[in-house]
């Protein structure tokens, strides 16, 4: 099996999954669960640095793995012309449907659009965002890459990264970031001999300085960087706090990350990035 076919059979895995539970995330960022809850913050911190770059109204802004269009219904009522990309038709349909309800249709545009083999000509977009993308790619440099070519000169991109060094992955060992490669191993090895199958692919964690080469080395410059959530805490996946327990320790946790505080700053569950094309 060559190189590329791997690439596409992951890429047919994921497509399929997304597929199967597009419904959960459309529900999740109501939900009433710590995950829920640090979604929710995800999507705040990120259109945090959307305003922060005071773009003006009718800039083109590219989102690539809209999924159910949590982004794209506050990028649009900001009033930009959005592009909103996703390889899985039933997320872009609930999309759709949330675009439409909150009228705004006129300023997105959606379509079948994969971040790794953009369809977009270079230089088109003032920002291009691509929230939870990452965890899901095999050739990471291969969409940073992209994301550069459809940038503009000036332009910026925010992204958001799995963090491999969280601290909610120390308490399990079935987590634990150390024991990942071997954990995959014994999972291939399972699966050739077909006595266990994944319950969803694999998914992608990166340590903060494999993201900042990733940039660095595509031509991007780091304007600002940040680590938010801690939890859920679990040991063996199960929960180890109760939901009201588990979101006081992450507001806790997630203050000192704020402020800064050494160690803690850098371990929240996901990294978020702003940078910009020179």
């Amino acid at each position: 099996m060559t190189i590329e076919r791997e690439k596409g059979q992951y890429q047919r895995t994921v497509d399929a999954f997304f597929q199967n539970c597009s419904t959960y995330w459309r529900d999740i960022y109501s939900a009433n669960t710590l995950s829920a809850y640090i979604y929710r913050e995800r999507r705040a911190a990120v259109l945090s640095m959307v305003d922060k770059l005071r773009l003006p109204a009718l800039s083109r802004v590219l989102e690539a793995g809209c999924g159910a269009g949590p982004i794209t219904v506050p990028l649009a009522g900001r009033g930009f012309k959005v592009n909103a990309v996703d390889t899985v038709e039933a997320m872009l349909e609930l999309a759709r449907h949330a675009i439409d309800e909150a009228g705004l249709s006129a300023n997105v545009e959606t379509s079948v659009d994969d971040i790794c083999e953009l369809s977009f000509p270079s230089q088109h977009f003032d920002l291009v965002i691509a929230v939870g993308v990452f965890a899901w790619l095999e050739n990471p440099e291969k969409g940073m890459l992209e994301m550069l070519r459809v940038t503009r000169p000036g332009g910026h991109i925010i992204l958001t990264a799995t963090n491999n060094w969280g601290l909610n992955q120390f308490f399990d060992p079935l987590c634990f970031p150390g024991l990942r490669p071997m954990r995959w191993q014994i999972a291939e090895m399972l699966e050739k001999l077909n006595i266990w199958r994944r319950s969803k692919p694999r998914q992608y964690r990166y340590s903060i300085k494999h993201i900042d080469a990733l940039i660095n080395a595509a031509g991007f410059g780091k304007l600002e960087g940040k680590t938010l959530g801690f939890g859920p805490f679990t040991m063996l996946k199960r929960n180890l706090l109760p939901n009201p327990v588990g979101l006081k320790v992450h507001r806790t946790l997630q203050s000192l990350a704020d402020c800064q505080f050494p160690v803690i700053r850098s371990s929240g569950t996901v990294y978020v990035l702003l940078a910009q094309k020179p």
